[in-house]
């Protein structure tokens, strides 16, 4: 997998040329030396923009690669600190400037897949675990099955038959699913997505939360019938049934005091 990061344009502007006059290059050169940075620190920085176990010499000597005649590595971690692209706390320790909100999508990408890696081989575990519960070893022999005693009536046999699959080809789960989806068309076709599904991972609980959140949006919204989606559609490749899933947590929920604002706009005119 490759790493990326986010370069704004909002990087273009009075900040990067204050940081081009101090350390006595173009703004091109100084945009580079950026952007050399942010891609060391991709694997040198935490989430939060620390600098793991580094000090300035680190920086500079990750920086004098490249570099035009007459630069100093030294000035250019000196520069960076003094323009606050780099933050220096009083230990020593090392920060990138507001590196968790430029990279902030680098993050969510990070957290998605491990997220969906996660669910995926709980998914496979449960399957797993599901199959070797239907494999049931015949362990007895036929001659060690007793036989039926003839005084034996009608009332004594067992009551809790498995179901007929080929009356009823829709698993106990489906079939709550869809007593909730409202739009009851082409159940067929909404039971081979809905397997697909599970197939990919996702489990049954959650299809399910998906479906009556769906439904109490028709009824909240009095959504005419021809609009409501049908459920293959539903449970379609693009998954449209996560937006209606609960979502992480985003700067939306925080109290509006604890937001934090836009860390661009000191760097344009």
């Amino acid at each position: 997998m490759l790493a990326w990061i986010s370069v704004h344009d909002h990087v273009i502007g009075g900040k990067l040329r204050e940081l081009s006059k101090t350390l006595g290059c173009s703004q091109k050169e100084a945009l580079g030396i950026l952007v050399s940075l942010w891609i060391w620190g991709i694997n040198n920085a935490d989430k939060n923009g620390k600098l793991k176990s580094c000090d300035r010499n680190d920086i500079a000597e990750v920086l004098s690669i490249g570099i035009s005649d007459g630069l100093n590595p030294e000035n250019i971690v000196m520069g960076l600190i003094e323009q606050k692209w780099i933050d220096e706390e009083e230990d020593g320790t090392l920060y990138l400037h507001d590196w968790d909100v430029w990279q902030e999508q680098w993050y969510k990408f990070l957290s998605a897949k491990e997220y969906d890696a996660k669910r995926k081989r709980e998914a496979r575990a449960r399957k797993k675990a599901e199959a070797q519960e239907d494999e049931e070893p015949l362990e007895e022999k036929k001659d060690d099955i007793p036989l039926e005693s003839p005084s034996e009536s009608p009332e004594d046999s067992p009551e809790d038959s498995p179901p007929d699959k080929k009356n009823n080809p829709y698993s106990k789960d489906f079939e709550i699913f869809w007593r909730e989806y409202p739009n009851k068309v082409g159940k067929g076709e909404a039971y081979k997505k809905y397997k697909a599904r599970l197939n990919d991972g996702w489990s049954e609980l959650e299809l399910l939360e998906a479906a009556k959140n769906y439904a109490s949006k028709v009824v909240r919204e009095r959504t005419d019938k021809q609009y409501i989606k049908h459920a293959k559609t539903f449970l379609s490749d693009s998954t449209p049934f996560t937006d209606y899933l609960p979502q992480e947590s985003s700067n939306e929920s925080e109290p509006a005091g604890e937001q934090k604002s836009n860390p661009f706009a000191q760097w344009k005119e």
